[in-house]
């Protein structure tokens, strides 16, 4: 199956089963590209993630996602699929949170980088999103269920997460409403999950 060249960033609660997905889709779609979650990247590096983060891994995040985008940007010019596992969205959901939580500032960090790279245009932004809807009752427990899952990445707090669906909503409906975002019900066995969502990018992509 190959697709127009576009940016599709996946989204949603930890354990959600957007990356797992995105490792699905790639194996199935032709000129699919896949950009790892930075978090992931910082946990393999052996920096502290979430309120754990120093200001050195919070700049070091806020790198990573400018170069990310400028790849992915690149990689949409030559016509490729490009598959983001999350993007800025989840850096402020979770810094805003985790500022509520525990008084952690990176939110001031990385939301000033947000909107000074989208007032001078250098911030790429998505072709869509597809947000992967779960409780939060049920992220806590697929992440306590998932044994290969770094101690760093896991975020038990139901306080934390709550403030996290929050604010996704905000950002999609204020801070970006003119990128279209898609909701999938992530409860259902991964089959199905991942039909839905090849049938979106199909959609998307006749669009183009």
């Amino acid at each position: 199956m190959s697709m127009s060249g576009m940016i599709v960033v996946f989204e949603g609660l930890p354990g959600c089963g957007k990356s797992s997905i995105a490792r699905e889709v790639i194996k199935k779609m032709q000129n699919c590209v896949v950009m790892p979650e930075v978090s992931e990247l910082a946990a393999s590096k052996g920096f502290e993630v979430a309120d754990k983060a120093s200001i050195g891994t919070e700049t070091w995040f806020l790198t990573q996602y400018y170069t990310r985008g400028t790849e992915a940007q690149r990689l949409r010019e030559e016509g490729k699929l490009v598959i983001e596992d999350r993007n800025y969205a989840s850096s402020l959901a979770f810094g805003f949170a985790n500022f509520v939580a525990s008084n952690n500032p990176s939110i001031f960090m990385h939301f000033p980088s947000y909107i000074v790279n989208k007032a001078v245009g250098t911030l790429v932004k998505p072709d869509a999103y597809i947000f992967f809807k779960i409780p939060v009752s049920e992220s806590v427990k697929r992440q306590d269920s998932r044994e290969e899952l770094r101690e760093e990445l896991r975020t038990s707090n139901t306080n934390v997460l709550r403030d996290c669906a929050r604010f996704y909503r905000v950002f999609f409906t204020i801070l970006e409403p003119e990128v279209p975002v898609y909701e999938v019900d992530a409860t259902r066995p991964k089959e199905a999950v991942l039909e839905d969502v090849l049938r979106l990018l199909e959609e998307l992509t006749r669009r183009t």
